[in-house]
């Protein structure tokens, strides 16, 4: 395959990867805060689900259900395959630029160094 028809499969691919996610899911434990809950008269702790993630450079936290894991995970996956099909992308860029660089080498006039 050419590297242009490379490149336009791994762009359709980038563009069907559009709810792609990033970041972890886990539990937090934690106090509410009124003073007649069982948490505030016991070591029990109310559990909430988060979405963990990264922006620049400060954690961000979403609260997410129980029922919205399999999704979350689903997207989680298609994060790492968007960033595998951008590496590829820069890959073939890389491959093109080579070629451009190759093939129009002797149309360029010299450098002329000082001295």
């Amino acid at each position: 395959m050419k590297l242009q028809e490379e490149k336009i499969k791994i762009i359709e691919e980038i563009r069907s990867l559009d709810n792609a996610i990033r970041g972890s899911i886990y539990e937090l434990k934690g106090k509410c805060g009124k003073p007649n809950c069982y948490c505030a008269k016991t070591q029990r702790r109310h559990k909430s689900l988060m979405l963990s993630f990264s922006y620049k450079g400060k954690t961000k936290l979403v609260p997410i259900k129980k029922e919205q894991i399999a999704d979350i995970k689903a997207r989680m996956k298609d994060y790492k395959q968007l960033k595998a099909a951008i590496d590829e992308l820069v890959r073939i860029n890389a491959e093109l630029l080579r070629s451009e660089e190759g093939g129009s080498s002797h149309d360029r006039e010299p450098k002329h160094l000082p001295g």
